[in-house]
């Protein structure tokens, strides 16, 4: 098996995403999937590819030993070409034959036009120095300073920030300068802080949204995709929330009795229903295998998908679904991790 089918193939068995593994690794989301596709070409430099495949293997478990021994294979190191007098000789036990004295060699004639020329070069040089008229005395001129520049390992690195996007509804792709981070909710990505960057948010049948947005800081962004002709996306910063207006409670008139219990929030009216009891990290994809929702929702939220969706949480005791208005059922037991198609 070769070193991107195996990690490929640890990855899906222990049911984690290439954006898991990006967020945890620090590894861009693209070189994680050329390394999975063994496409060394859209890799970085040697040294760095393998850096990135032992960071990936020891993150999953995987030896990495195995797995960078056929990385090498795919991408060697450029051979060593020495200069010719290096390569041994076809017999190294001959023994080479000294050179004739020179009293039994002849004269070659090219060192004698050799000769003539040199000896014709220094007598012009001579009287060229002899005959030159004496000019004035030309100022020495200081050289400018010499500003040193920073080498590259003296450049510090760009600040990394978060950038946390999500969207109405989920599952939507998120660029930011033209790079593919994954599909929302997004959380917490680590990029380069910058002063403008172009973040653009991606959904089949939704208007897709494409702005400019600051990276001086980590940003909570969240976009509402409208329906295709319908109107235009618009985004919310969500770490600035607008002002809400509080309204008081009504009075309550005497000889009514108050609620004892909050209103359960009713779930959304859609072929497959997950209410929320307690903490459970879920994620929801559908038939093709596209992420509709990723995260751990708040207790007693409730959540709608559509028919065929799976279903995998961390904590299935807390997670009751509900099929076609059918009653609402634990996935499993408390704190059991579980993976069911609805």
């Amino acid at each position: 098996m070769s070193f991107g089918a195996a990690l490929k193939q640890a990855r899906e068995a222990q049911g984690v995403t290439l954006h898991d593994v990006a967020q945890k690794t620090k590894i861009r989301l693209d070189y994680l999937r050329a390394l999975e596709e063994g496409n060394v070409a859209a890799l970085p430099e040697r040294t760095f590819a393998r850096s990135y495949l032992q960071r990936y293997a020891r993150e999953l478990g995987v030896d990495p030993a195995p797995l960078l021994s056929d990385f090498d294979r795919s991408m060697p190191q450029a051979a060593d070409f020495g200069p010719a007098s290096r390569q041994p000789t076809s017999n190294p036990g001959a023994r080479v034959a000294a050179p004739a004295p020179a009293a039994h060699r002849g004269l070659n004639p090219l060192w004698l036009v050799a000769g003539v020329l040199l000896l014709g070069g220094a007598i012009y040089g001579v009287n060229t120095l002899i005959n030159r008229p004496e000019t004035a005395a030309t100022p020495v001129t200081e050289p400018a300073p010499v500003t040193e520049t920073p080498t590259p390992e003296e450049t510090p690195a760009p600040q990394s920030v978060n950038l946390s996007v999500s969207s109405v509804p989920a599952g939507a792709r998120v660029y930011l300068d033209n790079r593919e981070l994954g599909v929302t909710p997004l959380q917490s990505f680590p990029v380069d802080a910058r002063a403008t960057a172009e973040l653009r948010v991606e959904l089949s049948g939704r208007a897709p949204l494409r702005t400019g947005i600051a990276l001086t800081r980590g940003r909570n962004l969240r976009v509402n995709l409208a329906t295709s002709g319908q109107g235009a996306s618009t985004i919310t910063d969500l770490a600035r929330p607008a002002a809400t207006a509080v309204t008081p409670p009504a009075a309550t008139p005497a000889g009514t009795p108050a609620a004892s219990e909050p209103a359960t929030p009713a779930a959304p009216r859609s072929p497959v229903s997950v209410t929320f009891s307690g903490a459970a990290w879920t994620r929801v994809t559908d038939a093709s295998g596209r992420v509709l929702y990723e995260g751990t929702p708040p207790a007693g939220s409730a959540k709608g998908f559509p028919a065929g969706v799976l279903i995998r949480t961390g904590n299935a005791g807390a997670v009751k679904v509900s099929v076609n208005g059918g009653p609402a059922t634990p996935m499993g037991a408390a704190g059991q991790v579980l993976s069911r198609r609805y």
